[in-house]
């Protein structure tokens, strides 16, 4: 039992280290950034949909909303900081808002010290055909888990 175990944890990280592969290399071909500010966005994408998911039951809607003024006001009492940025990916904060201020000017981000860190209206322009690729990406990783009948291991696993 204890080889079985070994093998499809060696299954499982040689798996995930190409997902990681693929993800990091596609941040930068698609999106045309760093993976620190890849990561970056996608606190600010976490902290949108987290803010959102009620409102946004589909795909089409979730960019929607991205698309849409009110952003503003769900943002209101609900921003995200460098502050914020910084604690949650262990960057320093002077990192982050340096790399914040080229997605800036990319406009894929605005920041106000009111509101906080927001998606743009460009931001969907650039992340729809990556979102797709990485969601095949996921797709792929989990169908190769499942091939090698470590999925249910995995779904199993406790601390």
């Amino acid at each position: 039992f204890v080889k079985k175990k070994l093998e499809a944890y060696s299954e499982t990280l040689y798996h995930l280290i190409n997902f990681r592969i693929v993800q990091f290399n596609q941040s930068k071909s698609m999106l045309g950034i760093d993976y620190e500010s890849f990561m970056i966005l996608s606190v600010i994408g976490s902290h949108y949909l987290k803010n959102n998911i009620a409102k946004s039951s589909n795909w089409d809607e979730a960019w929607e909303q991205v698309r849409s003024s009110k952003i503003e006001e769900l943002y209101s009492k609900k921003k995200l900081t460098i502050f914020a940025v910084s604690s949650i990916l262990s960057l320093p904060k002077e990192t982050v808002r340096r790399k914040i201020e080229v997605l800036k000017k990319k406009r894929l981000v605005s920041y106000s010290s009111k509101l906080g860190l927001l998606p743009t209206e460009k931001i969907e322009d650039l992340m729809k055909p990556f979102a797709t690729a990485e969601l095949i990406s996921l797709a792929n990783f989990l169908q190769a888990l499942k091939k090698h009948k470590v999925l249910d291991q995995l779904l199993t696993l406790k601390d």
